[in-house]
């Protein structure tokens, strides 16, 4: 029986931290409290009336960073940092065991699937720096949807054919992966790296902190 692995990317296989700092810098260098407009970015980015209708993931970078002027009081400040944004962004790195553990299970024989929030102008870089082969990447690009929208989790659950006994979904955001995958029944890993305490009913299978503790239920 073929065994399936899913796996947000970005948070889970990828560290953001880099791209957070650097926003807290700029923010800093004008008197701003970085961590407030970091903050800022991520719940503009989780927020479903942000990417609805679907845009892709560069142009709700662009849009982000313009509501962060829009938010902050900036003349165009974060949005004249576009370019450098996604510069950082390309050159974000693995976690430092996520390439070991990724090789054992793809040595194993297990199907490496990435379902990312992301679009193809952005995730050939990442993925390069994954440097172990997915057998599958499932963009919100490609499925014109962004998790936790059900479309997208639905649309790859038929076309890889996932089962409960086939598969296991591996990803820290809770919003985005731990409450749909409940809602479908999907085994859940989540990789909780930041230890924070759920902000709902939804609960993973198992909870690890990096994808080391989640090799022994994986197997």
């Amino acid at each position: 029986m073929t065994k399936f692995l899913t796996f947000d990317c970005y948070g889970t296989l990828i560290n953001t931290d880099p791209l957070y700092q650097w926003l807290e810098n700029l923010a800093n260098a004008v008197g701003l409290d970085g961590k407030e407009v970091s903050a800022a970015y991520d719940a503009y980015e989780d927020d479903p009336t942000s990417v609805t209708p679907y845009l892709d993931y560069a142009t709700l970078i662009r849009q982000n960073l313009k509501h962060l002027d829009q938010q902050f009081d900036q003349k165009r400040w974060f949005e004249r940092h576009y370019v450098e944004c996604l510069n950082v962004h390309d050159h974000l790195l693995p976690f430092p065991e996520v390439v070991a553990i990724l090789q054992a299970w793809h040595d194993q024989g297990y199907q490496l699937v990435i379902m990312s929030n992301s679009s193809w102008d952005l995730m050939p870089a990442n993925l390069a720096a994954l440097q172990v082969p997915f057998d599958a990447v499932i963009t919100a690009e490609d499925v014109q949807a962004y998790k936790p929208d059900l479309a997208f989790f639905k649309t790859v659950e038929q076309q890889l054919g996932l089962t409960a006994t086939n598969h296991w979904h591996i990803a820290r955001g809770y919003g985005s992966d731990v409450v749909p995958a409940e809602q479908l029944g999907w085994p859940m890993i989540w990789v909780n790296r930041g230890q924070i305490q759920p902000v709902g009913t939804a609960r993973p299978t198992h909870m690890v902190t990096d994808l080391t503790a989640a090799a022994k239920f994986v197997g």
